[in-house]
């Protein structure tokens, strides 16, 4: 075997130690002309150097937030339909009613943040489980006459699932147009199975968001982008929305380490639906066998029957924005709060921004919940959320880990006054990757229905005792620190 000449070796290393350097400069100065957070920026950069080569296919693959060519165009071409849906008055004209003019700031705040329109007039209702939400989706497709669209993160067959995929078999058959608009990467499972094949054969259109393909890096598109949204839309009349995957709650892997999903949903009526089928047909036009036609037909009438007392705005996040909406709109509601604030999340891994507010919130004198589960299916994110509770407890924060499964709920509730409900965590992905959803929804009974559930979810809850927190061994601490490194990341 012939040897490689010790020169050549010595070429060769420099070379790769010069592209290392090059590699290196060129993240830093990417990151530092991008908008990243500071500890992300960090993050990334020192990802890049401690790993050469592989630090730089991490970043192209997951350090920015592109979603491809094709779909940045198609997605230039809806926004401008989008900008009509903003402009578009679904509320009443004339001043707010005097109940609502406290939050005339927080409404402002909320429309310009998600670009839709305050909605009043709608009928609100609060499923406060997977079972309920099941039985409330099938009935409204069995009684479905034109169409039936969803979209999920994850569509999993198995248990109750079946039941809703044999609805919409039956109602396409019976001439209802019926969409299905699935996360490809939640939903890889569900797009290669047989039940898929079956719904398409019996006229379901089936498509999926964010797919990943073969040299997709030469699109620039983010691996990890997801569609995370929940929305289900019959006859452009009834929608739902909240946290419910299409999954039989005890189907997951982890349920039987975790417990069962523990989820809500909640079913609209009235003005509101507009909004939830403008967003359904923003994202079924940015795949590609979409368009934005449907837009036109879902804002072209003037007409929009009042069936409540709900005022309520939709909104939408997501990677198409340059500031993180989700985030604007937590932190919002955390500075709306004058006596009481509870949050319910899953994924509970905040920034800085968020943890000031809370301590802000509790020194104005505001009483202070969250309610997390105890188990999650990712022990990355729990020991990441575990390193803010320090600060929180300290502020004076109550903090209640949830013990009766994975509560997969994402609520939050302001002054038993306003709402707000939907997909978003309270992490970095949900504020900063995702596409999410989040209903801002101001109606004194809701409110009390969604209290009533969070008092539910405290009854089967432990509270944290600061003290014996503080107590906790060091090599969980230790846990908690490395996780927090990476926390920018999760």
């Amino acid at each position: 075997m012939q040897e490689i000449p010790a020169e050549a070796l010595t070429l060769w290393g420099s070379f790769a130690a010069l592209l290392q350097l090059l590699i290196v400069a060129a993240v830093t100065l990417r990151v530092m002309l991008t908008r990243h957070p500071p500890g992300s920026a960090f993050a990334w950069i020192l990802l890049t150097a401690i790993l050469p080569y592989a630090g730089f296919v991490l970043y192209l693959l997951f350090g920015e937030r592109p979603i491809g060519r094709i779909r940045a165009r198609r997605l230039r071409k809806s926004l401008d339909m989008w900008a009509k849906i903003g402009r578009h008055r679904l509320t009443p004209h004339g001043p707010l009613p005097p109940r609502m003019v406290r939050h005339r700031t927080f409404i402002h705040q909320a429309t310009h943040v998600g670009g839709m329109p305050l909605t009043s007039g709608s009928d609100v209702r609060l499923l406060g489980s997977s079972d309920e939400a099941f039985a409330a989706i099938a009935a409204e497709i069995d009684g479905a006459k034109r169409s039936v669209d969803l979209a999920f993160y994850i569509w999993e067959s198995g248990g109750a699932v079946d039941a809703i995929e044999s609805r919409l078999i039956a109602a396409a058959r019976r001439g209802v147009k019926v969409r299905i608009l699935v996360d490809a990467f939640g939903s890889r499972a569900f797009l290669r199975s047989p039940q898929k094949t079956r719904l398409t054969a019996a006229g379901v259109r089936v498509a999926s968001a964010m797919p990943l393909r073969f040299l997709w890096i030469f699109g620039l598109q983010r691996a990890d982008i997801r569609l995370h949204r929940k929305v289900v839309v019959v006859d452009r009349r009834v929608g739902f929305t909240g946290s419910l995957n299409m999954i039989d709650p005890m189907e997951y892997d982890a349920a039987k380490t975790v417990g069962p999903w523990v989820d809500a949903m909640v079913r609209f009526e009235g003005p509101a639906v507009l909004s939830l089928q403008g967003l359904w047909d923003f994202d079924w036009a940015l795949q590609p066998d979409g368009d934005a036609s449907d837009f036109e037909y879902v804002y072209g009438t003037t007409e929009h029957p009042q069936t409540g007392r709900a005022d309520v705005v939709a909104v939408p996040s997501g990677p198409y924005a340059r500031q993180d909406q989700g985030l604007l709109l937590v932190l919002g509601a955390i500075g709306h709060a004058e006596y009481s604030l509870t949050i319910v999340s899953p994924y509970f891994v905040p920034n800085e921004a968020v943890v000031l507010a809370l301590q802000n919130a509790v020194l104005r004198g505001v009483d202070v919940k969250l309610i997390v589960p105890h188990k999650t299916d990712s022990r990355f994110v729990s020991w990441a959320a575990r390193r803010y509770f320090d600060d929180l407890l300290t502020a004076g924060v109550k903090i209640l880990y949830y013990e009766g499964g994975l509560l997969h709920t994402k609520s939050i509730t302001v002054d038993d006054e306003c709402a707000l409900f939907g997909s978003l965590n309270i992490d970095n992905r949900s504020m900063h990757l995702n596409f999410e959803l989040t209903m801002l929804i101001f109606e004194p009974g809701f409110v009390r229905e969604l209290n009533a559930l969070h008092a539910r979810y405290e009854a089967s809850s432990t509270p944290i005792d600061p003290n014996r927190w503080r107590e906790r061994p060091i090599k969980e601490r230790l846990k908690e620190g490395a996780s927090y490194l990476i926390s920018p990341l999760l």
